[in-house]
């Protein structure tokens, strides 16, 4: 029997059509006054931060619209700069994991005064997860995804990239999961097919290494198998028809829920390899997470026995007479799923060399995802699974 520890949830999480209208009324519920929105040009230069102005109204105290792709300490410490000026006293955030992550780098260097590298997550091969608690509580922050992806709108996790070191300095601390999100359907529909595919491949991976996580529980696993159905149907109808908004819900939902399994359970390998590939690369997490995810499950879903029906049922496989044969069978759905999506199908597509994936493997023993395993795992075989991916 493994252990259960659920201690990490969510804040208050405001659903539906038009939740986005209601922005004021959270400010106030949350005792601020004005607000800073951070976004991307995308958000910035159509009608989603048109809908949150107008949701803010009088307290709207600016727009920082320079968020980039895997937040680089350089422009969180600009968006701190306009926070300062602006006279806000709540961060409203716009946009997928990288918006989000902006500004709990900003409550990180607020709480800090500015010393990320201290408070930074750090790993031993081997060992279990260390961090520094932070000193001060965060800035109220209300976040609001454009994409059902990163989850990292009901995490206490982030991370920013130090463009210099191609590396990505992670946090996790209760003070950056944001006070509240809002997840609005009609945000999420100008999403592109590729970015919808890429942002629910990283929510599909989360929901699936939560299943087979070295400290899953029941309580997980459930969070975790809804998320796999509603992606399995969902998704590709997000992809092929933008303003579905049943469908953009669904991906939401589920991308909400395979984000508090993984918090509780934790994820590992592909996650592992993101983190590494995602800061060499700048790529998208949910790129990398759907070519390398079938391998895994290949590699880890025998040592979770019987639940590997329960996969596959999520999945919409029939079950045969074996658990690993009904493994075997959702690792092949999987495969299938990931072929009829507009991605890139192997590590080789990204431009990435074979001759550095030794050196990927090496880097990703010591990332903190590791520790998460439901088995010893050791370089070699992580070099094989990125030989077999690329």
């Amino acid at each position: 029997m493994i252990p259960v520890d659920f201690g990490d949830w969510p804040g208050r999480i405001v659903f539906g059509v038009g939740a986005v209208g209601r922005l004021a009324e959270l400010v106030d519920r949350l005792g601020g006054r004005r607000a800073l929105v951070l976004c991307g040009s995308t958000v910035a230069g159509g009608e989603m931060l048109a809908k949150v102005k107008a949701g803010l109204g009088d307290n709207l105290a600016g727009v920082f619209p320079e968020v980039r792709s895997h937040t680089p300490i350089e422009m969180v410490e600009r968006a701190l700069a306009e926070f300062r000026a602006s006279g806000a006293d709540v961060i409203i955030t716009v946009g997928g994991g990288s918006a989000i992550d902006a500004g709990k780098a900003i409550a990180v260097m607020l709480a800090t005064g500015g010393d990320l590298t201290h408070f930074a997550i750090h790993y031993s091969p081997g060992g279990e997860m260390e961090r520094v608690p932070l000193p001060a509580r965060a800035v109220p922050h209300i976040a609001v995804p454009t994409t059902a992806g990163s989850a990292s709108d009901v995490m206490p996790t982030a991370a920013c990239r130090d463009p210099q070191s191609r590396r990505k300095l992670l946090f996790w601390d209760h003070a950056l999961t944001p006070a509240m999100t809002v997840l609005d359907p009609e945000m999420a529909v100008h999403t592109p097919p590729a970015l919808t595919a890429a942002t629910g491949m990283t929510a599909m991976a989360r929901a699936v290494e939560s299943l087979y996580s070295g400290k899953r529980h029941a309580m997980s696993t459930g969070l975790a198998l809804h998320a796999v159905r509603l992606l399995r149907d969902a998704l590709p109808r997000a992809i092929a028809t933008p303003h579905d908004l049943e469908a953009r819900a669904a991906c939401q939902m589920a991308c909400t829920m395979s984000g508090m399994a993984a918090i509780n359970a934790m994820v590992s390998v592909v996650h592992a390899i993101g983190h590494i590939v995602g800061g060499r690369h700048g790529l998208q997490h949910g790129i990398s997470h759907a070519i390398l995810l079938g391998p895994a499950m290949r590699l880890m879903l025998p040592v979770i026995g019987d639940q590997q029906t329960l996969l596959l049922d999520a999945l919409g496989g029939r079950r045969s007479s074996s658990a690993d044969s009904d493994g075997a069978e959702a690792t092949a759905l999987m495969a299938s799923f990931v072929g009829g999506l507009p991605l890139p199908q192997r590590l080789r597509d990204l431009g990435m060399s074979e001759a550095e994936l030794a050196e990927i493997a090496a880097l990703t023993m010591s990332d903190y995802m590791m520790a998460n395993l439901p088995r010893p795992m050791a370089e070699g075989e992580v070099l094989a699974l990125l030989r077999s991916a690329w």
